[in-house]
């Protein structure tokens, strides 16, 4: 890619490592390419994590490799290969809260963090958080080393079903009961980044190879999901009209880019929206909050995102790095 239009100050430059179950959905590869056009970002690497055995995959390894093989693609069509490495994450979820599972992504994560430098380091986690929990329990001495902001869980206060938690609830306990910085950002504030179809024809497809497949893979990928949650009943809410169904997300003609919070918030913190929350715990099975306001151990809990801000400086970016 050309030289960025403009200087980022070097105090205000930040690490980041994307980790992004990158095939499983969508709106992954927006917030990839994003980060990787972001001046103020080093992106040191990429972490493909799984996405379990959703959406076709035959094994939570299978998906992983998907992860791997899509963010690669992304890395490519961006003429990054050179400068971008992308990591084979955990083939597996954790089996309980003790054990890690060795994989190429967590011992990179350890590497990085353990690395002197002294602009901080960000995880942006896009999915199940089990390669940054397998990194802690391999080597929980990085736990104060870097920040993880985490699209996950379910809306506040009583939780439930939320696929980045579902995936591996043993991962999201243990970094909410590790000393692990962490921002999240809940179901309610990631499903704020609703964009229409013919925005995104008008200001993404034109612009380069990157353009095209991110569109075209969401237009694919749009059929596939309404097709596959038309198969699980569970999805459709008791006493909903058809009228009412037919609205619900996803809504046939747009989406939700709901993974690139994680830009807007390393960008700028969105300081008075978020609150201070002691770190609850998921109930197994349910994702249900097991809430505890008393835990000296604090997260930050956002309740909103600027979508506007968000996706007017991807689709700048975008125009200016590939609209030649």
């Amino acid at each position: 890619m050309k030289k960025a239009p403009y200087d980022v100050p070097a105090s205000k430059k930040i690490r980041v490592i994307i980790d992004t179950d990158c095939h499983c959905e969508a709106d992954d590869q927006y917030a990839v390419a994003h980060q990787l056009m972001t001046p103020k970002f080093d992106v040191v690497g990429i972490t493909a994590a799984h996405y379990a055995t959703n959406f076709g995959a035959t094994s939570v390894a299978d998906s992983m490799q998907q992860s791997f093989d899509e963010a690669q693609l992304v890395v490519d069509l961006m003429g990054l290969h050179d400068s971008v490495k992308v990591y084979k994450g955990c083939a597996e979820q954790l089996p309980d809260e003790k054990t890690p599972v060795d994989s190429e992504a967590s011992r990179f994560i350890i590497e990085e963090a353990m690395r002197e430098d002294d602009r901080p380091l960000f995880i942006a986690v896009q999915g199940a958080i089990t390669n940054v929990a397998s990194a802690y329990l391999m080597k929980p001495e990085i736990a104060d080393k870097f920040t993880i902001i985490w699209i996950g869980g379910g809306a506040y206060p009583e939780g439930g079903y939320e696929f980045n938690t579902i995936n591996d609830i043993n991962a999201a306990n243990v970094i909410m009961d590790s000393p692990i910085e962490l921002w999240q950002v809940p179901i309610t504030v990631y499903s704020m980044m609703k964009v229409s179809f013919a925005e995104l024809y008008e200001k993404v497809r034109p612009y380069g190879k990157i353009g095209e497949h991110l569109f075209d893979y969401m237009m694919e990928f749009n059929h596939k999901m309404i097709a596959y949650l038309g198969e699980i009943k569970q999805w459709r809410p008791d006493g909903i009209s058809e009228a009412a169904f037919r609205t619900m997300y996803p809504g046939g003609e747009n989406w939700q880019v709901g993974d690139s919070p994680v830009v807007g918030l390393m960008l700028t913190d969105h300081s008075g929206h978020y609150t201070v929350e002691g770190a609850p715990r998921f109930e197994a099975g349910t994702c249900k909050y097991l809430l505890r306001p008393g835990n000296p151990r604090k997260i930050r809990v956002y309740n909103y995102v600027d979508s506007h801000f968000i996706l007017e400086d991807f689709f700048a970016k975008l125009k200016y790095y590939f609209g030649d």
